[in-house]
């Protein structure tokens, strides 16, 4: 290290480390030029991963080009380099490898990061090749202007997207109600409006000012770099040097930073790593000083949504305006989500949900810039919950805040002495991530604020530690001893003082979306609706006298609030702090000596399951995990039951939809408190129609056992007798009804996603038929089928992972509770008969058409071809084949090129007895057009890609590459871009716990081999099916084309094809009407002109689109209203400038597409498309395969 000492600094940083973790070497450093750079060094790693985060976001945007640093991140890589000028290339030598790659920007970051096998290409290190071509695009970026025009429409299509989700109006409107002087007042995606007609309106260069923008703000002082792999730390310091060390950094920096320990062996002076923060000296907003909320501003927006009923409150947080310390405020903020969105026993929730009022509650922290915050309470609402809203706010602060918050400060302290263990335990032994991109990315980014808001300690963690956790602190917990008892009290008034500084009345915020006429809260409103100029949905916004909300709580019978307790679920090494401050500290200390050790590599997947038991009624499979830390003192247990008589119909499916929302409803408070502490629970009938019910519970083993007990016990409770009132039964059905309807208002692409399973999979019903059917039964038909389910004949799959403490318990207290499965004897019982999916017969090529949701601009379009059954193992060879040559010319071609749609995807997909390829796409052109454009595509990846390609580029660019990643990682599917190939098994379950959806790689492994013991496709070895080899090593070029010409040519008359579309029911001219509305308001308002919203939309229908009646209309108006001629004249032609180009029809930049286009002028299909229904499958039997 003695030669790289002068340029790189390393930091003696003893991180603390989750058990998972502790086998990864990790160190701090930071390069000459000022790069923060965190290793992270890990010998099991079969990839390599990067991220780059710079101190730089929306909320630096110039007024006038609004979504340019997200201009900026789209267009820095795409466009290229000067040393790496073609605009794709990062793209594809991202795609040809395996690898994935994303980026993103916030108000105050932004981050691109990439993952791709460690794996080595023709002698050079692919890790080497995609780092120096990132690096090289901070360096020496190449603006184009057609690479900006690209990126521009790239960003309009995925705002168009972000048009249609609900969380993201609901954060729009939040921004609304911020104060106007603050960045995070003002829009930050940007779309064409802001990117292209106002800066030509305004006469600025967008060309010129991405680039003083860039030159700016991508400076290495506010950069920070995370690289992981199986390299030693030695060797990823090299790269960081070699690729990083040399981008420019400005000289100005802050001698004021706090000082580091340096590593004794760097023989380099101590200095600071503080990230300089943004600067708006150039700008309007000053972040520094402004609070992103004030007093003096509207405090309620409410959306006019025929969406589900959301009620949003929102309490600001300003860090300067508190004497608490930041980490006070972290830490506090935290202990505020578990007391406000505990829906245990006696919470907020559950008094909520008791009286109707809510379906749901999600605590949180939003992070609206440099020391603001806010706590963000959201409620699902019920129609009487929106109807009642004052209601649920007189609740809030007349009822739970005095009765709990204020009154019970002994059980508070007792609470956040329990929350403390809990959090230090889950962190402790929380399971690998998902994705180790995605980690290096949130890392990246913690590291901006590293020493300014958090110990560098905590980096891994995220959050810092309250005092009681540092050593040498003797406090314990709560009764541990006086001392400990008297500073949890301390700590407890010190959360009670944090609530009422914070969360009032006064510092309220409300945000709605629904059907705004029909709620309480806006009955004394009397502001007039309007139109957002970027999310187009119409809202009122108002300043209301927060104290005179207040509701009568007659409707409220005696409630008795509880302070949370997590004591049931606690395991015995989290009942002591001491203990597991202990446990902390060890797995820090493995992890500052893990590389003295040897770790094979994918430990994990030295142990494939086996069948510990079997007989005519039930499979128990188990895995043991001793190498994989992930499980250190962690089971994950699923259970099936499927009835192995009753015949699959909607009926008995939504039965048991109404007994998983049941059960759901029963336990969901008597298990919450287990969230917590990490353990994790899911109820689901099959995804595939059956009657099957299956559960999966993952946590500390004896918690999992207890667990187990619960939710059988309930089970049978639920069915074996009268428990189940009229009243709960109908409570449930409105609940599977509006969990429906819920889904039907999703985005466009996942409802043609789901749109191809439900038409293509023999028993998943179509949802008009599953919600006739729950029409249809009552609880008699309900208890008549549930009785059944259990009293005749089922099989039991059993799959239990990690410890395998209670395996063997659970089994018995399964057999004597529910299934009798070991006791039963077997008398010509039928076997399980397992669903089937409708083949396409060849020389299919079809469409089915629905509308998308009401509400949503975009359409999609799902273009499936189906190459063979699901068991051939060839022919999935040469469909995974497929699917990696697409994975580098889709993009490029269809959203880079033509940008027919931001979101472009193709992949593999699996269903039940057959597969196929996908290519997916969302889009404001109608589908049709989609359809056309993905026919462009074939016909151009058969005539000018394969035809054009030699055997020996074949052989060499696709065949060795492709075989490389299947011999490596004993995987087919080539990326991860285009989401599981078997939807099935990832489909989520109808009831489970909140945090779910954060388990990591243990919980994805254990959810495919589950499934896959289900459907008794026993491949443990790989996550699809196996893949020919010795096809692959033997596969011509000539061959290949064969199979592309016959299965996947549009030229093909054996092709078989269906493609579902999801058209937006908006018509093009409704939304250039209302854009060309929203256009000429927000100019008028800019120049004093005022006229009333009705009158505009007036004006503008009946100019039908033609600018010249438009400016004659609103001249006329002008005039009546006594504005002056000149004036009029002045601001009206420069508006109609404006109109003109706006009116233009905008580029689709085919012309960029080059050698296509003789083949591009016209292509048409050698079988006719013809449109059908979705149940035309149905009317024919399925086949058996």
């Amino acid at each position: 290290m003695s030669g790289m000492s002068d340029a790189v600094q390393h930091f003696d940083v003893a991180f603390y480390t989750p058990i998972s973790s502790s086998n990864k070497g990790v160190e701090l450093c930071r390069l000459a030029n000022g790069i923060l750079v965190l290793l992270i060094s890990d010998p099991a790693d079969t990839s390599v991963s990067s991220s780059v985060s710079v101190a730089s976001g929306s909320h630096a945007d110039p007024d006038e080009v609004l979504g340019l640093a997200h201009l900026c991140e789209h267009t820095i890589l795409s466009a290229g380099s000067k040393k790496f000028p073609r605009s794709s290339h990062y793209h594809e030598i991202v795609a040809q490898n395996g690898g994935s790659h994303n980026a993103y920007t916030t108000g105050e970051n932004t981050t691109f990061y990439f993952e791709l096998p460690a794996s080595n290409d023709s002698g050079e290190l692919l890790f080497d090749k995609v780092l120096d071509t990132l690096a090289s695009s901070f360096k020496n970026p190449v603006f184009s202007d057609s690479s900006i025009n690209k990126e521009i429409y790239a960003i309009e299509s995925e705002h168009n997207v972000n048009k249609a989700s609900t969380p993201k109006q609901l954060y729009h409107a939040t921004r609304l109600l911020a104060n106007p002087r603050h960045p995070f007042s003002r829009f930050c995606t940007g779309n064409f409006a802001t990117l292209c007609d106002e800066p030509n309106l305004h006469k600025v260069n967008v060309k010129a000012t991405l680039c003083q923008y860039f030159k700016t703000n991508y400076d290495a002082t506010r950069m920070a770099l995370c690289l992981r792999g199986p390299q030693s730390l030695n060797a990823l310091a090299k790269l960081a040097k070699k690729y990083f060390g040399d981008l420019p950094a400005s000289r100005d920096r802050d001698p004021t930073r706090p000082p580091l320990k340096k590593r004794p062996s760097s023989g380099v002076a101590s200095q600071d790593l503080h990230v300089r923060p943004l600067d708006f000296k150039n700008s309007k907003q000053q972040t520094q000083v402004q609070d992103a909320f004030v007093p003096d501003t509207s405090n309620l927006v409410a959306i006019q949504s025929s969406k589900n009923p959301v009620l949003r409150l929102v309490f600001p947080v300003s860090h300067k305006s508190t004497r608490l310390t930041s980490n006070d405020i972290v830490a506090l903020s935290e202990n505020w989500c578990d007391f406000f969105g505990d829906e245990g026993v006696g919470s907020l929730t559950h008094c909520l949900k008791t009286n109707n009022l809510i379906n749901g509650v999600v605590a949180s922290v939003a992070h609206f810039s440099a020391g603001n915050d806010g706590l963000t309470l959201e409620f699902t609402l019920t129609n009487l919950g929106w109807s009642s809203a004052q209601l649920i706010i007189t609740v809030l602060f007349d009822l739970f805040i005095p009765r709990l918050i204020h009154d019970k400060t002994k059980d508070i302290a007792k609470c956040l002495s329990e929350l403390n263990c809990t959090d230090l335990l889950t962190f402790l032994y929380q399971g690998a991530e998902k994705s180790s991109m995605e980690m290096c990315a949130v890392l990246s980014s913690r590291l901006l604020s590293v020493f300014e808001t958090l110990d560098p300690k905590c980096l891994l963690k995220g959050s810092p530690l309250i005092e009681c956790n540092q050593n040498p602190s003797a406090i314990g917990d709560y009764s541990e001893s006086t001392e400990s008892r008297t500073w949890w009290i301390g700590r407890a008034i010190k959360f009670q003082n944090f609530v009422s500084e914070f969360v009032n009345r006064q510092n309220l915020r409300i945000v709605m979306l629904g059907n705004c006429p029909k709620s309480d809260l806006l009955s004394s409103v009397t502001s007039v609706s309007k139109t957002d100029a970027y999310y187009e949905f119409t809202y009122q916004i108002s300043k209301i006298d927060m104290l005179s909300v207040r509701e009568e709580l007659y409707r409220i019978p005696g409630f008795s609030f509880r302070v949370p307790c997590y004591d049931m679920f606690l395991p015995t090494v989290g009942r002591k702090l001491g203990l597991i401050k202990q446990a902390l500290q060890a797995s820090s200390n493995r992890s500052q000596t893990s590389l003295l050790t040897v770790v094979a590599r994918n430990a994990y997947l030295q142990t494939i399951p086996r069948l510990a038991g079997k007989n005519s009624n039930h499979e128990l499979w188990v895995k043991e995990e001793d190498s994989d830390l992930s499980f250190k003192s962690k089971s994950i247990i699923s259970i099936e039951v499927a009835s192995k008589t009753i015949e699959a119909c909607p009926s008995y499916t939504m039965c048991l939809e109404v007994l998983a929302q049941l059960l759901g409803d029963s336990l969901s408070t008597v298990l919450y408190p287990s969230e917590k502490l990490g353990y994790t629970y899911e109820i689901s009938p099959s995804a595939k129609g059956h009657a099957r019910l299956s559960f999966t519970i993952s946590g500390f083993p004896e918690g999992v056992c207890a667990m187990v007990r619960v939710i059988i016990d309930q089970t049978k409770s639920l069915i074996n007798s009268d428990t189940v009132t009229p009243a709960m039964f109908r409570k449930a059905r409105v609940a599977v009804r509006n969990k429906y309807e819920e889904a039907a208002s999703a985005n466009s692409t996942t409802l043609a996603t789901l749109g191809l399973l439900i038409v293509l999979e023999e028993c998943m019903w179509p949802v008009e038929d599953r919600l006739d059917a729950l029409e249809e039964i009552d609880i008699e038909s309900f208890r008549t089928f549930c009785s059944g389910f259990i009293s005749k004949p089922t099989y039991l799959n059993v799959f239990s992972q990690g410890d395998l403490s209670y395996t063997e318990e659970i089994s018995t207290f399964l057999d004597s509770g529910l299934t009798s499965h070991l006791s039963r004897r077997t008398w010509h019982e039928p076997a399980v008969r397992e669903p089937v999916t409708h083949a396409l017969k060849p020389g299919t090529n079809m469409f089915i058409r629905r509308s998308a949701f009401v509400e949503d601009p975009s359409s999609s379009i799902v273009y499936f071809i189906q190459t063979g059954d699901r068991d051939d193992a060839q022919m999935l060879s040469l469909t995974c084949l497929t699917e990696f040559l697409m994975s580098m010319t889709l993009v490029p071609d269809l959203r880079t090129k033509k940008q027919i749609g931001y979101a472009v995807f193709s992949g593999l997909r699996l269903l039940s007895t057959t597969m196929g390829l996908h290519i997916t796409c969302m889009s404001s052109s109608p589908p049709e057009h989609l359809e056309s454009q993905i026919d462009q595509y074939l016909a151009y990846m058969e005539h000018d890609v394969l035809s054009a390609m030699s055997e020996e580029e074949f052989q060499e660019r696709y065949i060795r590459k492709f075989r490389a990643m299947f011999e490596r990682e004993n995987v087919t599917s080539t990326s991860d871009a285009a989401g599981p190939a078997d939807l099935l098994a990832q489909i989520e379950a109808n009831v489970h716990s909140g945090n779910l959806p954060e388990q990591g790689a243990a919980m994805r492994q254990h959810k495919r081999i589950r499934n896959q013991i289900s459907i008794h496709r026993y491949n443990f070895t790989s996550d699809l099916e196996p893949a020919d080899l010795g096809l692959l090593r033997a596969l011509t070029l000539g061959q290949f084309r064969r199979f592309f010409q016959e299965k996947i040519s549009i030229c093909s008359t054996t092709r078989s094809k269906l493609s579902v579309m999801v058209a937006s029911p908006v018509s093009a001219d409704e939304i250039a009407e209302k854009r060309l509305f929203l256009q000429i308001e927000s100019y008028l308002k800019l120049k004093g002109l005022k006229i009333p919203s009705s009158e505009l939309r007036a004006i503008v229908e009946s100019s039908q689109g033609k600018p010249s009646t438009l400016m004659r209309g609103l001249f006329k108006f002008f005039l009546a209203r006594g504005e002056t001629l000149r004036l009029c004249n002045v601001i009206l032609k420069e508006l109609s400038k404006a109109v003109v180009l706006s009116l233009k029809p905008r580029p689709t930049n085919n012309n960029s597409a080059g050698v296509l286009q003789n083949v591009r002028k016209e292509v048409s299909t050698a079988v006719p498309l013809i449109e059908v229904q979705a149940n035309h499958f149905r009317q024919r039997s399925p086949v058996t395969g």
